[in-house]
């Protein structure tokens, strides 16, 4: 089979196309073709760090096809189904948190991008109907990541409020459509007003620059004093200002760094406010199977920004950090697959 190999980290990646063994499913494991896959935030952190693994290896977290082999002892998926997979690895029992064994499908597991992947059989689900392949694969590490820190932590619902930072990308856009479709009002920033107007579009009850030296009080001014969750990713310097945007006894949720992995803030900004700072990375199961029963039902679908053949995955690395980009970007793994329409085979 055909696997995009990462075999030099850096900056810029360095990826081969190699021709590489089939997977074997052993005892509750499946082998899925994969259709499509879909890129995250991280992708460029394990290729930006040296070291993080042995290369080569497929990195790839995200991923829709059908099965195509089962090892013994699985009980339910059978070869031929749609399936998404739960790129989470070991959560364990518990949901507040994971256990010792937790991990993340692609790198230093071989991931999705490739034209098949072994997985464990209680790391599949159905498609969602009437979802293509492409949506399917965008929805999983970005939808789930979303889901526990929209409605887990921030406790999106009818009555409570939510800013959304960096509301372009995939897991932005994913927390603003679950949100605004549980019924929270949301709000987004960012520097760049096509996508605040795209959020809104989306669900979102307004934007702010963030830009605006002002946004923070036109925030308050609008919310009736602040919102009762942020859910950031960007971190950095903005915490400082983000703790602000809260009212008293509201929740700072993070979930990533792309702005900088150290923040100075006002401690005050969160005792003597009864503010709470939250830290979250992925999902339960539980929240996995919780998200696949929101989406049979809702109307939003994950938004794509771009799609790219497995072949220009290098193409697809560099758009991961465009300016413009707004949403996923795909891979399309077999061009030649069925799209995954409402007809399923």
């Amino acid at each position: 089979m055909r696997a995009a190999r990462l075999v030099a980290f850096g900056d810029t990646p360095r990826f081969e196309l190699h021709d590489v063994p089939d997977p074997l499913p052993g005892p509750g494991e499946v082998v899925v073709d994969v259709y499509a896959a879909a890129l995250n935030r991280r992708d460029p952190w394990v290729w930006r760090t040296a070291d993080y693994c042995p290369l080569p290896v497929t990195l790839g977290s995200d991923g829709a096809g059908r099965l195509s082999s089962v090892g013994s002892d699985v009980d339910g998926p059978a070869v031929g189904d749609a399936v998404v997979i739960n790129p989470t690895l070991g959560w364990g029992d518990a949901e507040d948190l994971p256990g010792e064994a937790f991990d993340i499908l692609g790198a230093p597991l071989d991931g999705t991008f490739a034209e098949r992947v072994l997985v464990p059989a209680a790391n599949v689900a159905a498609k969602p109907a009437g979802w293509s392949y492409d949506e399917a694969a965008a929805l999983n590490l970005g939808g789930l990541t979303a889901w526990r820190a929209a409605v887990t932590c921030a406790g999106a619902a009818p009555g409570r409020s939510l800013l959304v930072t960096g509301a372009g990308g995939g897991v932005g856009s994913f927390v603003v459509q679950i949100a605004a479709a549980l019924g929270a009002s949301v709000y987004v920033t960012s520097s760049s007003q096509d996508k605040i107007d795209r959020s809104v579009a989306l669900g979102a009850a307004g934007g702010f620059r963030y830009d605006d030296p002002d946004w923070t009080e036109q925030l308050r001014a609008a919310t009736g004093g602040g919102v009762d969750a942020v859910v950031d990713s960007y971190a950095g310097d903005s915490w400082d200002r983000l703790l602000t945007a809260l009212r008293p006894g509201g929740r700072l949720v993070t979930f990533g760094d792309t702005g900088g992995d150290e923040a100075t803030i006002d401690v005050m900004q969160v005792y003597w406010h009864w503010r709470s700072i939250q830290g979250t990375t992925m999902g339960s199961p539980r929240e996995y199977r919780a998200l696949l029963d929101h989406v049979a039902s809702a109307r939003w679908r994950p938004v794509i920004d771009r799609v790219y053949p497995l072949e220009e995955i290098a193409a697809a690395a560099v758009r991961l950090d465009a300016p413009d980009r707004y949403g996923k970007v795909v891979l399309r793994v077999r061009p030649d697959a069925d799209r995954g329409d409402d007809h399923e085979r």
